[in-house]
C-alpha cells in the first residue's frame, strides 16, 4: 500500500508534529502550584493535598510538576 502526499502538505504536517512535541516536552517540565495541579486533574485542592499526603503525588516545595502528573494519570 502507497500511499502519496503533497510536499506542502507533508511539511505542514512535520511542522504541527513537532509543534505538539514540543508542547508536551514544555508541559513536562512546568510547576504548577496545588491549584493549578488541581485544575489540571479535575479535582479540588483539598483533594490533591490527601493525594499528596498519601504519597500518590510527588511535591517538590510545594509545586507539581506536569511529568508528575502525566504519572499520576497514567497509574489512574
Amino acid at each position: 500500500m502507497t500511499i502519496t502526499i503533497e510536499e506542502n502538505t507533508l511539511q505542514s504536517m512535520l511542522i504541527e508534529s513537532a509543534r505538539r512535541g514540543a508542547e508536551q516536552a514544555f508541559r513536562r517540565f512546568v510547576r504548577y502550584n496545588y491549584t493549578e495541579a488541581a485544575r489540571l486533574l479535575s479535582i479540588t485542592p483539598k483533594t490533591l493535598s490527601k493525594r499528596v499526603m498519601e504519597g500518590k503525588l510527588k511535591a517538590v516545595d510545594g509545586l507539581i510538576t506536569g511529568e508528575e502528573i502525566d504519572r499520576y494519570l497514567r497509574g489512574c
